[in-house]
């Protein structure tokens, strides 16, 4: 039996139709990330905070000459999606004690700033940095991307060090408590 007249259909029409429908339907759906600095395009990933640790170790020793005398703090919150430092998530119950047994921090410190650009000072009788990383996020293929933060501060009594801040995008392949970094960037310096 054939079809005539309005019942008539063209494959071609149904078939442009439904693209079209599937189109809108995944633009609606997609978030608007453009106003994300951090991660941008890309999905967060969850790790224990043992995995998390191990990659937070990775980029440590590819941003810095890891010794003895060498004092790092965590910073409480995460870096935030956003531009600029202010704001971030808490950092996971048990990261610092998994970063502390590795070595890699000696404790946790909200820098205090007395002016915007100046060098912060933390509790504590020696200077050092504080570091603060972002959530990791799924990279390409295998690879998790992290940006991470450092930035010099003072003792809490005496002079200070030269303010000194930066942030870098670090890739990394490898899995529970062996991380490697595989490529680096500098990120620009968000708004403060």
């Amino acid at each position: 039996m054939q079809q005539t007249g309005a019942y008539r259909r063209c494959p071609a029409r149904a078939g442009a139709q439904a693209l079209l429908l599937w189109c809108v339907f995944a633009c609606a759906a997609a978030p608007d990330d453009s106003n994300v600095a951090r991660g941008r395009g890309l999905t967060p990933a969850s790790f224990p905070p043992a995995t998390e640790a191990s990659v937070f170790d990775a980029v440590v020793h590819a941003s810095f000459n890891v010794e003895p005398s060498l004092v790092l703090l965590m910073h409480p919150l995460r870096l935030p999606r956003m531009a600029g430092y202010d704001g971030g998530d808490p950092i996971p119950d048990g990261l610092v004690d998994a970063l502390r047994e590795r070595g890699i921090v000696h404790g946790v410190c909200t820098p205090k700033h007395e002016a915007p650009r100046d060098t912060p000072r933390c509790t504590g009788p020696n200077a050092g940095y504080v570091v603060r990383a972002s959530q990791p996020f799924h990279g390409a293929g295998d690879t998790i991307q992290i940006n991470f933060a450092a930035e010099a501060f003072g003792a809490e009594v005496g002079s200070r060090p030269q303010a000194l801040r930066f942030e870098k995008i670090y890739q990394l392949i490898g899995s529970g408590s062996h991380w490697r970094v595989v490529r680096e960037a500098r990120a620009r310096e968000p708004n403060r």
